[in-house]
């Protein structure tokens, strides 16, 4: 319940601040509106692994499609998507997009390689891949979560598809990882006990130690971050391909 109430909280502040105290979404989501305003209306866009399809927003001024595989997490959202299918072998011809979104999918894939490989058969020449995947992220989407990924693991594939690679960039630093960590500690610590007596023991502080966790430290982390310089210790990547 209480997990409920902060959500409602969550969706009245506003993207500015939400995107400070929650740097893995707010990363995302800056870096698909950023491309999204250089993509032609007259580009046939495919958001694979599009969930409840978060970014279609941003492309109603192209052919948007989305997709998603039949255990979809979200099963409400499975009635918006194009088409159903496994990323593994997508039912679309040849040369079939301009643009590819894929956002966070990648770890949920047992062949990860075979999904880069079809992303590039399904592009047009000179079609666009934009992705992102988690480097450091504890396991989520039971049982669909078999991989996290580094900028050598990542460009490794790319090159085996035969993409030519215009950028990989990290998301974030320590700070940011750091942010996320925290941000989540007492919510999964939580739910964890068993034990009603424990629940109602640990409860107000939970409650009280929520608004520090998940808002003020954050906060100060976010800014923190411009320190790491190296930034190996990102929440993750987001890439930038093109075919051939």
């Amino acid at each position: 319940m209480i997990s409920t109430i902060f959500k409602k909280i969550d969706s009245k502040i506003p993207f500015y601040i939400r995107k400070i105290i929650d740097p893995e979404k707010g990363s995302i989501n800056k870096f698909i509106s950023d491309i999204s305003k250089n993509i032609g209306s007259n580009k046939v866009v495919l958001d694979a692994g599009a969930g409840s399809c978060p970014y279609k927003k941003y492309f109603g001024h192209t052919m948007y499609e989305s997709t998603d595989f039949e255990d979809i997490f979200d099963k409400s959202s499975k009635s918006m998507h194009s088409f159903i299918c496994n990323l593994e072998k997508i039912p679309k011809n040849d040369n079939s997009y301009d643009v590819i979104i894929n956002t966070q999918v990648l770890e949920h894939v047992e062949n990860p390689q075979k999904v880069i490989c079809e992303f590039y058969r399904i592009l047009k020449e000179n079609g666009e891949l934009y992705l992102t995947a988690p480097l450091l992220y504890g396991v989520h989407g039971k049982p669909y979560n078999y991989f996290n990924f580094t900028n050598y693991g990542l460009k490794t594939m790319f090159e085996k598809a035969g993409f030519n690679i215009i950028y990989i960039k990290p998301r974030g630093g320590l700070f940011w990882q750091l942010s996320k960590e925290i941000s989540i500690m007492l919510s999964y610590i939580y739910s964890q006990r068993k034990m009603l007596i424990e629940k109602i023991a640990l409860f107000p502080f939970y409650v009280v130690s929520l608004l520090f966790c998940k808002f003020l430290i954050p906060f100060i982390l976010y800014f923190l971050d411009s320190l790491d310089n190296e930034k190996e210790w990102t929440l993750g990547y987001e890439c930038y391909c093109i075919k051939k």
